[in-house]
């Protein structure tokens, strides 16, 4: 366990000390983000975090066991970072939807041509299928809670951990030690990104911890394990529940899926009267209980592991119920 917290403590120093440095290039070359009736934040913001992070991420790797982890995972790596790059791009010139998904579906084969894929079923084709959906569902759900300071970085941080624990339980401590690795970066950004945020993810950040959040459920699911394959989803229940959320509310009020709003999350629970530091620490919260949930997932037996995503299930519609007026569609933009 002493690898563990070394490395998590390494990751976290890198990563601590360079996230300023990119501040400063950010605003020397530019690349701010700005203030506008779609966006939660109220003053112009630099946003190489996603940089800052993928670079220290992949030091650390190379440096870990002599880079043996980063040969072996090295698809995954590949493909986060060429999220990165394209998020970088669209950070600074624009890229449209389509063409995102066109380049989110290029990461996840990259990751399926490595062999990384999650088998529920035991059939090729469909086990394809359902990665490929699951890497490109969560690489949006991450872009999506990237709304307001320190949630997706957090958010990003505590799941890692717990990815870290589902590893070391089904014996795979290669990804256990790359989990923890992540999550030392993502704390090490949360330090200089929780409100009032000194930096921001931008896109390409987003892109980059979505990919790597994805690609790790990917790697510590069990073959043909269904137990497994609904503990990922699990883990990452509030990227799910956001997702869902937003998605829903604005198809049911003729509005694009796509656009960026405040209507998240989040931002429900600052409407209902919570401070954004507080909001944030309440969904952090809601993190730790679905990655325990998950963990309880592997430990009991099969058929009582099955009820645990039904009482989130039930739970998670409670709290829906509870925020789905807490925006006004026809009074905001979206």
């Amino acid at each position: 366990m002493d690898k563990f917290a070394i490395y998590f403590l390494l990751a976290f120093l890198v990563n601590f000390i360079a996230t300023p440095i990119f501040a400063r290039v950010s605003l020397a070359l530019g690349i701010i983000d700005h203030p506008s009736e779609k966006r939660f934040h109220l003053t112009s913001m630099p946003m190489l975090g996603g940089l800052s992070m993928t670079l220290s991420f992949l030091a650390v790797m190379l440096y870990l066991d002599g880079g043996s982890y980063f040969r072996e995972y090295w698809t995954l790596f590949a493909a986060a970072s060429f999220m990165m790059a394209a998020g970088l791009f669209d950070d600074i010139k624009g890229i449209n939807p389509g063409a995102k998904l066109l380049l989110q579906a290029a990461a996840s084969a990259l990751i399926i041509a490595g062999g990384h894929i999650l088998s529920p079923t035991g059939v090729y084709p469909v086990d394809v299928a359902l990665t490929a959906v699951w890497i490109i569902g969560i690489i949006n759900a991450l872009n999506l809670i990237d709304n307001i300071d320190g949630l997706s970085s957090g958010t990003a941080a505590i799941c890692s951990c717990f990815f870290g624990l589902f590893a070391l339980l089904v014996g795979k401590p290669g990804v256990a030690l790359t989990a923890m690795v992540f999550s030392g970066v993502c704390m090490g950004f949360l330090f200089h990104n929780f409100h009032p945020a000194t930096l921001f993810l931008g896109d390409a950040g987003s892109m980059f911890v979505g990919t790597m959040l994805a690609g790790m459920g990917v790697l510590v699911a069990q073959p043909q394990n269904t137990v497994h394959f609904w503990a990922i989803g699990v883990v990452l229940g509030l990227l799910i529940f956001d997702t869902g959320l937003v998605t829903v509310m604005r198809v049911a009020n003729g509005l694009k899926i796509t656009e960026g709003g405040k209507d998240h999350t989040s931002h429900r629970l600052c409407n209902m009267g919570l401070s954004i530091q507080g909001a944030v620490t309440t969904l952090f919260a809601a993190d730790f209980l679905f990655g325990a949930a998950a963990i309880l997932m592997l430990k009991v037996p099969r058929t009582q592991a099955f009820l645990i995503p039904l009482v989130l299930f039930l739970i998670g519609a409670t709290c829906w119920f509870l925020l789905k007026d807490t925006y006004d569609y026809k009074q905001n933009k979206v």
